[in-house]
């Protein structure tokens, strides 16, 4: 059973924001690009260990977590988990030097909406970070390829849902009862291609002529549908499943 998902504000607001990460050196990184992005020094909070960063939440609220992997004690994927079930609201982005796809996968299911690897110079990691203002879902392009490479290798566990001219909006899918194609309409279809493209909800709007209340509620329920919490897992799903090309 998946946990009911609450509405996700958009854009992401950089600040406050919370970092989790215990390298000092990184600390200094991550203070410098944050401050280019406009968060200034009282409005970033660190932590160096999962525990402190959970004291930290206990009396504080922020727009973003930024979060390593390797944490003295513990998982930075087991603090995102914790993040989901104790602080839906609160969007978190890995910022690792774990590349391995056990990893990535398991960040990615447990809530976060973005991987980044610390190998990327300050530009770059500015550059992401600032997309996840604009309603982006940053995954580093070298963990992006190998996404992509790993789910061309897997056979399509349901086949892509043909649409015809005939079909009419809020009409399901022709597809095997009970798939998640056939759960999703012709509408949430194409909400979740334009999603796979990196639209924000305020451009599937304008390009769809409906307001973004509702684009949120049609995100809403295809997160409910393929039982995601992510943007980023949203579309690795479509893909597993057929439902994106």
């Amino acid at each position: 059973m998946s946990t009911p998902l609450p509405e996700t504000p958009e854009p992401v607001s950089l600040t406050p924001a919370l970092v989790v990460e215990d390298d000092p050196a990184m600390q200094q990184r991550l203070a410098h690009v944050l401050g280019t992005l406009g968060c200034t020094a009282p409005q970033i909070a660190w932590a160096d260990s999962v525990a402190s960063a959970q004291a930290l939440l206990a009396g504080r609220s922020f727009g973003v977590a930024l979060v390593d992997i390797g944490l003295p004690d513990g998982s930075g994927v087991d603090l995102i988990g914790w993040l989901r079930a104790h602080h839906p609201r609160l969007p978190a982005v890995v910022i690792s030097a774990y590349r391995t796809e056990e990893t990535i996968f398991a960040a990615l299911r447990a809530g976060a909406i973005g991987y980044l690897l610390k190998e990327r110079d300050d530009l770059e990691l500015g550059i992401a970070l600032r997309s996840i203002a604009q309603g982006g879902a940053p995954i580093d392009p070298a963990i992006a390829r190998r996404i992509l490479g790993w789910l061309t290798l897997q056979p399509s566990a349901l086949p892509v849902p043909a649409m015809t001219a005939d079909t009419q909006p809020g009409e399901l899918l022709p597809a095997s009862a009970g798939t998640p194609a056939a759960l999703l309409s012709r509408r949430e279809h194409r909400i979740l291609e334009l999603v796979s493209q990196g639209l924000s909800n305020r451009d599937m709007a304008e390009m769809l002529s409906i307001s973004r209340l509702t684009v949120e509620c049609h995100t809403k329920n295809i997160y409910r549908k393929l039982a995601v919490g992510s943007r980023t897992e949203a579309v690795y799903q479509a893909r597993l499943h057929g439902l994106l090309r």
